[in-house]
């Protein structure tokens, strides 16, 4: 072989060289962006997952809400279904009106499918949310709705809303007031306004029936069972099914509430 000859079977080596390298770089570059996505759609489904509200509250709409689609599970507890349970709900995309009175102390009548559970309402430690309450409970909003969720894992029973697949509320939002759940926690009978994040609570709320909520203080805690835990255990009791496993088998119905107020004897 000349010397020309081989100077240009040397160049054609080293162009042969650099492009093998050059397809191991892009070999590498692929499996690399491989591995990222792969670890972008996992890493999206662990966020999704760590992140499911334990209590999710849901989204306001403006205007009324249509009807609801009923089940044809039968209804707790030996009861029938309100006239109003499948009825469209009002919406106040305004917000609440003012409907406490200084130096009033609030209890909730809560008429269940399963009987009745006495709420004392936390008005000077959760005005805002009490407040709120109180304005839906006499527009008649929570009656005829039903108790759609039951998270036994944390003995939490939600309402305020339609079923578990709602998707909407009151068409407002309130402000957390948190002071009260960072002092005491959740323990049984505690009852609280679900959300969707941060300073998000509409109409949905959730009763603890047991020792087994220990989620962190970020639901507001507007008030706490007086008399009627056993009825809410009694609900707590009835068999689930459904994908999440929270659906309680039978309806359990909201079937009025009741706002009381006296005097104020004390503070909370």
């Amino acid at each position: 072989m000349s010397g020309k000859q081989h100077k240009r079977e040397l160049r054609r080596q080293r162009e042969a060289a650099r492009a093998a390298a050059r397809r191991q770089d892009r070999r590498k570059t692929i499996q690399t962006m491989i591995v990222i996505a792969a670890v972008v759609v996992l890493g999206g489904v662990l966020v999704f997952v760590s992140v499911e509200r334990p209590i999710p509250a849901g989204r306001a709409v403006s205007g009324t809400v249509p009807a609801i689609v009923r089940s044809d599970a039968p209804v707790a507890c030996g009861a029938t279904e309100p006239a109003n349970a499948a009825a469209p709900r009002p919406t106040f995309p305004g917000g609440p009106a003012q409907a406490l009175e200084p130096g009033m102390d609030y209890r909730a009548m809560i008429q269940t499918s399963c009987g009745q559970v006495v709420v004392d309402l936390a008005e000077q430690a959760s005005p805002v949310a009490v407040n709120s309450f109180v304005f839906l409970a006499r527009q008649q909003f929570f009656d005829g709705l039903e108790i759609f969720r039951n998270a036994m894992t944390i003995g939490a029973l939600q309402t305020g809303s339609g079923t578990n697949e709602a998707t909407w509320d009151a068409g407002y939002t309130i402000p957390d007031e948190l002071s009260s759940a960072a002092l005491e926690s959740y323990p049984p009978g505690a009852v609280a306004f679900a959300n969707a994040g941060p300073n998000t609570s509409g109409s949905q709320f959730f009763f603890v029936y047991n020792d087994k909520f220990q989620l962190p203080p970020n639901y507001t805690k507007f008030g706490q069972v007086a008399e009627g835990l056993e009825v809410l255990q009694r609900i707590g009791a009835i068999p689930t099914s459904g994908a999440q496993g929270e659906t309680p088998n039978e309806r359990i119905y909201i079937e009025s509430v009741t706002i009381e107020s006296l005097p104020a004897t004390g503070s909370q």
